[in-house]
């Protein structure tokens, strides 16, 4: 197991994917600050009466609980999906599942380097807004750091859980444009449409409550302020929901 997952860690930082999403994580991060800062000048030179004024400082827990702006979950999730199909699409599944004394071994292991991916992603990211933040106004070292990294972890812990639900559509049922498309509504947080449709058809059951996006990880990252039982309680049954059943299918499934 712990060769595979070396191979995965090996296979990933050579995919042109990978390095092509986190240097577009960087800038966009990198840009955040100083886009906005532009945005608030333009409105206030348009509005004068609706003039805002741009925050001189922002708090560095503030930072450190947004390790995805802008687009950069989505940008994360589509290097995963890529990375995910690459063995597939390139015909040499066979060889790697076929060395392993079970072939979910495989899919594990790529939720393993999903993880080392993700923190990349987020450290990139982070890196990228702190630059940007301190090129347009003051860091400040608040006393919520702790909570800023807090909060960090728990939406890591999140974004394990998508990983899951991609791995059962690309890697498992083998569709790579499911899970593409999964990568940009979970990454643009467009899912409150799927959520609404869902809702509709478990009225009859739960009734006039129910509201499934209460229990998805990526709505529940947008909670503010985001409680940890809650988090990890979502994070652990939904990754626990598509992740076993991923390794189960792709265990008894042929390999072609």
């Amino acid at each position: 197991m712990g060769k595979l997952i070396r191979m995965d860690l090996y296979r990933l930082q050579k995919a042109r994917a990978f390095l092509v999403c986190l240097i577009l994580s960087f800038v966009m991060a990198l840009a955040d600050a100083p886009f906005s800062k532009l945005m608030n000048t333009l409105a206030n030179s348009l509005s004068p009466e609706m003039s805002e004024t741009f925050a001189a400082g922002v708090n560095l827990s503030g930072i450190l609980s947004v390790p995805f702006p802008m687009v950069n979950l989505m940008l994360a999730l589509i290097s995963l999906c890529i990375f995910f199909h690459a063995d597939v699409e390139n015909g040499y599944i066979k060889n790697i599942a076929g060395q392993m004394p079970m072939r979910g071994f495989t899919v594990l292991s790529k939720f393993t380097v999903a993880g080392i991916h993700n923190l990349i992603f987020a450290a990139v990211g982070i890196i990228g807004s702190l630059i940007g933040s301190m090129l347009v106004q003051k860091v400040i070292l608040d006393s919520n750091v702790l909570d800023g990294i807090r909060v960090l972890v728990l939406k890591l812990l999140l974004v394990q859980s998508i990983c899951a639900m991609l791995l059962l559509a690309v890697n498992t049922l083998r569709s790579k444009s499911l899970g593409m498309i999964l990568a940009v509504l979970f990454g643009l947080g467009l899912t409150g449409l799927i959520y609404l449709g869902i809702n509709e058809g478990l009225k009859p059951i739960f009734g006039e409550g129910a509201d499934i996006s209460k229990i998805m990880p990526d709505a529940v990252m947008n909670e503010n302020p985001l409680d940890t039982v809650k988090a990890l309680a979502v994070a652990v049954v939904s990754g626990g929901i598509f992740l076993i059943p991923a390794i189960r299918i792709f265990d008894r499934k042929d390999i072609k």
